[in-house]
């Protein structure tokens, strides 16, 4: 599957193709989003599983159906976990939204040589999950300072989290097989 991800396997190159899993991306983020369970300050939801799948799922599609879904969410949206608008922009969950642009780079970037073993996937999804946390506990940080985001928003998430890193590598990988044994 060099070069290739596999979203373009399934439906193509074409450019209805991708403009439709660009909207089909913003829809799941969107629809993700609203499944949450409460944490203070900020709510843990399956969003962070649909940005891991997409982004290994449709590559540089990924990033661009998230950054369609933060650029809605801020021009008053309500399609993020609390609402939308401009205003949110300077909350402190923010963070771990643009955050996501950056694990979706992240995900684009070390995949984008191919799809060849589990091990791959897995490490890219999980750096991704990395560099958006990072981003997220710096951002929330400023707000409620650095031992408080750490401890009550990355230590009590971090078994969903793998958890979902560990579930979106599977599902990318038994992809891979099923594209294989169809070719």
């Amino acid at each position: 599957m060099k070069n290739n991800f596999i979203s373009e396997k399934i439906f193509g190159k074409q450019f209805f193709s991708k403009y439709y899993l660009v909207i089909l991306g913003v829809i799941l983020l969107t629809i993700s989003s609203k499944i949450s369970i409460p944490f203070f300050p900020s709510p843990m939801t399956l969003q962070t599983l649909v940005v891991y799948f997409i982004s290994s799922f449709m590559g540089i599609l990924g990033f661009r159906a998230i950054f369609i879904y933060l650029l809605f969410g801020i021009l008053g949206l309500p399609i993020f976990s609390d609402g939308g608008g401009f205003e949110f922009v300077f909350s402190p969950n923010f963070g771990f939204l643009y955050g996501m642009l950056f694990a979706s780079l992240t995900i684009f970037y070390i995949l984008k040589k191919g799809l060849n073993n589990f091990t791959k996937i897995f490490m890219s999804i999980f750096l991704g999950f990395c560099s958006m946390y990072i981003i997220g506990i710096c951002h929330l940080s400023y707000f409620i300072g650095f031992q408080k985001a750490f401890m009550d928003n990355f230590l009590p998430l971090i078994y969903g989290e793998f958890f979902k890193v560990l579930l979106a590598s599977v599902m990318i990988y038994f992809l891979i097989l099923k594209l294989k044994n169809n070719e």
